[in-house]
C-alpha cells in the first residue's frame, strides 16, 4: 500500500521536493539511525584531524608575519646607513623607547633636506611597545632588529597581526630630530 501526498494540485511523481515519504513493500526510502550516526562519527575524526593539522598553522603563519616585519625594518635601516649614517644606538632591554625611535626616525622625511628614498618605512604604521610575553615583539639588538617569541621576556615593538598598527601618517613635531643626527 503506498501512501502520497498531494500539495496544491501538483502531481506528486513530478514533485520530489514536496513528496513526503512512500511506503512500499521492503523497500523504504530515507536513512536508518544507524546510517545517521556512522556518517556524525566520520565528519568528527574528520574535523578533529584537521583542526589539529590547521591549529599549529596560525601559529606558524604569525611567526612569518614577524620575521617580514622585522626584514622590512631592518631592509629600511640598510637603505638608511647607505644614504644617511647607521644607526649607532645601544639596546636598551628595559624599554622600547628605543625601537620605537628608530622606527620613528626611519619614516621621518626631512622637508629642507631631501634624501633619496626616505622615508625608508611606511609612514602609516604607529607600532607601540610591549613587554608582555604572549606577544610577538620586535627588539633592537644595537645592530639590528630580531623577533622575541612568545614566551621571551623583554620588551620590543609589538607585532600586530590584525593591522591595527596601521593608521593616519605619523604627524611629526616641528623640533622631531631623528636618533643619531
Amino acid at each position: 500500500m503506498a501512501l502520497s501526498y498531494q500539495f496544491s494540485g501538483q502531481d506528486n511523481k513530478t514533485s520530489a521536493v514536496m513528496r513526503l515519504r512512500e511506503h512500499q513493500s521492503g523497500n523504504e526510502r530515507g536513512f536508518s539511525l544507524v546510517e545517521i550516526i556512522v556518517t556524525v562519527a566520520i565528519l568528527a575524526v574528520i574535523t578533529s584531524v584537521a583542526i589539529k593539522y590547521f591549529g599549529g598553522t596560525l601559529g606558524a603563519s604569525r611567526s612569518v608575519v614577524a620575521e617580514d616585519v622585522m626584514t622590512a625594518i631592518n631592509n629600511g635601516l640598510k637603505k638608511h646607513s647607505q644614504v644617511n649614517y647607521a644607526f649607532n644606538l645601544p639596546a636598551d632591554d628595559e624599554s622600547g623607547d628605543d625601537e620605537i625611535a628608530i622606527v620613528r626616525s626611519l619614516q621621518w622625511r626631512d622637508p629642507y633636506n631631501l634624501v633619496p628614498g626616505a622615508p625608508f618605512i611606511p609612514g602609516n604604521w604607529n607600532p607601540v611597545d610591549s613587554s608582555d610575553i604572549e606577544a610577538y615583539r620586535l627588539r633592537w639588538n644595537g645592530e639590528l632588529f630580531h623577533v622575541l617569541e612568545p614566551g621571551t621576556t623583554g620588551s620590543g615593538i609589538k607585532v600586530e597581526f590584525d593591522a591595527s598598527d596601521y593608521s593616519l601618517n605619523y604627524t611629526f613635531p616641528d623640533d622631531f630630530v631623528p636618533v643619531g643626527a
